[in-house]
C-alpha cells in the first residue's frame, strides 16, 4: 500500500522549538482504497467459498459429508461430458477418466469453507489430481455450463482401475462405506482437535487405508 504522510501539529512544532518535552504524536494508519479492499478480502478469506467442486462417487452420499464436515453442503445434480467413471480396485472408490462422448452424473458441491475443502482434499487418494472442469446442472438444463474443479484419476495409475463397468454405489455402500466413514471421522477430529498440517493429515489417511491399520492404531 502507498505510504501515508502525516502532518505534524503546529502546537507540537512550537513545543519542540521551545525545548519542551512533548509526547510523540500518535498517527493512525490510513489505508488507500486498494489496500482497504485487500484487507477486507483477507479477513473474509477464512470464511469464503473456494468455488464449486464436482463429485461423482463416495462424496455424493450424505453420510460421507456428515462424517467429514458435520453438515450437508449445498449440492446440485450435474453432468460432466467427455469422461467416464470406473472403480479403483483397491478401496472401491469411483475414478474419473477421459472418454470421448462419455457422460458422468454427479453432484456439484457449493459453499465449502477453506477448512472443509482442505478436508475433502485430504480424504481423496493420492491417485487423483485436482483439475478444472465444466459441468451442466440438471436443474438448469438450458443454462450455461458451470466452471468448477473435480478429482481426475492420474493416467499413470490406470492399471489400478476396473475398466469393465461403471462404479456401483450399492456395492460401495455395502462393502466399503463403513471404513470410509471411519476415515472421514478420523480426519475431521484430527484437524479439529490437533490442528494437524497437510502432511500429517495425509499420513493419517494413509495409515487408515493400509492393511492391518486397526492393529497399528491399537498399539
Amino acid at each position: 500500500p502507498r505510504a501515508v504522510r502525516s502532518r505534524t501539529p503546529c502546537s507540537f512544532v512550537a513545543a519542540m522549538e521551545l525545548g519542551a518535552v512533548a509526547p510523540t504524536p500518535r498517527v493512525d494508519l490510513v489505508l488507500d482504497p486498494v489496500a482497504r479492499v485487500a484487507e477486507q478480502a483477507a479477513k473474509a478469506a477464512s470464511h469464503a467459498d473456494w468455488g464449486p467442486v464436482f463429485v461423482y462417487g463416495a462424496m455424493t452420499l450424505p453420510q460421507s459429508w456428515d462424517a467429514l464436515i458435520g453438515r450437508m453442503p449445498e449440492m446440485r445434480a450435474a453432468k460432466l461430458r467427455g469422461h467416464k467413471r470406473r472403480t479403483v480396485r483397491c478401496g472401491g472408490f469411483a475414478a474419473l477418466i477421459e472418454q470421448r462422448g462419455g457422460i458422468v452424473l454427479g453432484q456439484l458441491v457449493c459453499g465449502l469453507r477453506p477448512a472443509e475443502r482442505r478436508l475433502l482434499d485430504r480424504v481423496v487418494d493420492d491417485g487423483f489430481e485436482l483439475v478444472e472442469a465444466s459441468v451442466r446442472c440438471l436443474d438448469d438444463f438450458d443454462g450455461p455450463d458451470t466452471e468448477c474443479t473435480t478429482y481426475f484419476w492420474r493416467e499413470e495409475f490406470e492399471d489400478a482401475l476396473d475398466m469393465e463397468a461403471d462404479w456401483d454405489v450399492e456395492h460401495f455402500t455395502e462393502n466399503c462405506l463403513p471404513e470410509f466413514l471411519e476415515l472421514c471421522g478420523d480426519l475431521r477430529q484430527s484437524q479439529k482437535a490437533e490442528g494437524l498440517s497437510d502432511e500429517e493429515l495425509r499420513a493419517v489417511a494413509a495409515r487408515r487405508q493400509r492393511p492391518g491399520a486397526e492393529e497399528d492404531d491399537d498399539s
